[in-house]
């Protein structure tokens, strides 16, 4: 009784829940909600942002933040699907693009680790300077026209779910083994929690640091090649600018506390109630500004659970 009490208050279970909940309540008021089409679409819908959430979450788990995540992916996927469009075989334009990616949360790690600016700071400032480059180098055209052997690989499908949903899966598979399972995963559980105690323990915080950064960008750009695949275009001025704010809105409402011990199946239900909500309002026809002040609402909500679950281990441990 007690582990199926702890189960049922754990935020994975709650987030879950409160996804079928949305999910009903949607079919009830919206008459093209629960239709085969559109419940393959909401998978579609995730799938990309389901690859972000994982990279950023990483980033939350390490105490961090990263608001560049929409600029990076716009940057990466430009790049990579520029390469492909001009004759590049598209699993090369993808390395490229998962590498620019890297090299750009990498850049980001540098910064809040050896200058010390604060995480929020620099990817704030980071998120426009990596935006206005690319627009400035690109004139805001789109990049589009893709070769029918790239599209495939995101577009295809298998048992009826989109490919690029399988990839998001496998990807939450391998990352929850690395963390949960592997010496490495120990090490970002220990920077996240206590960074003074790791470094203490011998363990490289900077270093680790640095590691998180450069495996959410690379995620980010390779979410960004699939993402080109799936809707046949990036807008450089345009793709991901709200990208950050969402997944970082996942990622919390699924439980992902800044150093503390989460789950990355959290983040992804938690991704999951985003898709399910804003393809719900589209349905319904609400206005636009009505999604983003939601997702706003989702954000301040997580946080202040965040908070309180924080100060009841606090008071628990002393």
């Amino acid at each position: 009784m007690k582990k199926v009490r702890k189960l049922i208050r754990r935020q994975e279970t709650i987030i879950f829940g409160f996804c079928l909940l949305m999910f009903l309540a949607f079919s009830l008021f919206s008459e093209n909600f629960f239709t085969l089409k559109n419940i393959r679409l909401i998978f579609q819908q995730y799938s990309v942002n389901g690859i972000c959430v994982l990279g950023v979450s990483l980033v939350v788990l390490l105490g961090g933040i990263d608001l560049s995540a929409g600029s990076i992916l716009a940057v990466a996927g430009s790049v990579g699907s520029t390469l492909v469009k001009l004759g590049w075989p598209p699993l090369l334009g993808i390395l490229v693009a998962v590498l620019m990616g890297a090299a750009l949360g990498f850049c980001n790690s540098c910064i809040i680790t050896k200058l010390g600016v604060p995480p929020i700071i620099t990817t704030l400032a980071t998120n426009y300077v990596y935006r206005g480059v690319l627009v400035l180098i690109t004139g805001g055209f789109w990049v589009n026209s893709f070769p029918k052997a790239f599209t495939q690989i995101a577009t295809g499908r298998v048992l009826g779910l989109s490919n690029v949903f399988w990839m998001a899966m496998v990807l939450l598979a391998i990352m929850s083994f690395v963390l949960y399972q592997t010496n490495l995963g120990r090490k970002l559980y220990a920077v996240g929690s206590n960074p003074s105690g790791a470094d203490k323990c011998g363990i490289n915080v900077t270093r680790v640091t640095m590691f998180g950064y450069t495996v959410c960008g690379a995620l980010l750009g390779y979410a960004s090649m699939m993402y080109a695949g799936l809707y046949g275009a990036i807008s450089t001025s345009g793709t991901g600018a709200t990208l950050g704010t969402t997944v970082l809105a996942a990622a919390l409402a699924g439980g992902v506390n800044f150093g503390a011990r989460s789950t990355l199946v959290g983040a992804t239900f938690g991704m999951f109630m985003i898709a399910i909500i804003n393809n719900g309002l589209i349905q319904m026809k609400v206005n636009e500004y009505w999604i983003d002040a939601i997702t706003g609402a989702i954000i301040l909500v997580a946080l202040a659970l965040n908070a309180l679950t924080a100060r009841q281990k606090r008071k628990a441990e002393v």
